[in-house]
């Protein structure tokens, strides 16, 4: 098993190689038959439907760098418990001409140093509310 350092930076570089758009790079720490997806329901389907396989995911996570800007976004913390690591990330992200402030975390299993699962929750309601899936009341704002 990798140990707690050799975790959090598999992690920094995943989400740099993310930020600078290098996915080979970000592929490379994926393992073969990595599971990603975003926790939430099927009204932002298929953003919450889960991907697996490397081709699959390389697909999603082109789809994602061509539309979500997420350059804004810093760790942070990483918490490694075993092969899990826990990622909270913070900061402003932007999906085409719209920018706003947001938090995640990430739950990434490690086998042999690469991630095999990734959990990812985001705020599901901002998420809608940009992809214009629903309307936002001022209050709600």
């Amino acid at each position: 098993m990798a140990s707690g350092a050799d975790l959090r930076q598999a992690v920094e570089e995943i989400f740099k190689a993310r930020v600078d758009g290098d996915i080979d790079r970000l592929m490379s720490l994926v393992d073969d038959n990595c599971e990603f997806r975003v926790v939430g329901n099927q009204h932002l389907s298929p953003m919450t439907d889960a991907v697996r396989g490397v081709d699959a995911i390389r697909a999603a996570i082109e789809q994602l760098a061509a539309n979500w800007d997420m350059a804004g976004i810093e760790i942070e913390s990483i918490h490694v418990d075993g092969n899990v690591a826990f990622v909270h990330r913070r900061g402003q992200m932007r999906a085409g001409p719209v920018a706003f402030d947001t938090e995640i975390m990430d739950k990434m299993t490690f086998e042999n140093g690469k991630v095999r699962e990734c959990v990812e929750f985001i705020d599901t309601l901002q998420t809608a509310a940009v992809l214009n899936l629903v309307q936002l009341s001022t209050a709600q704002q």
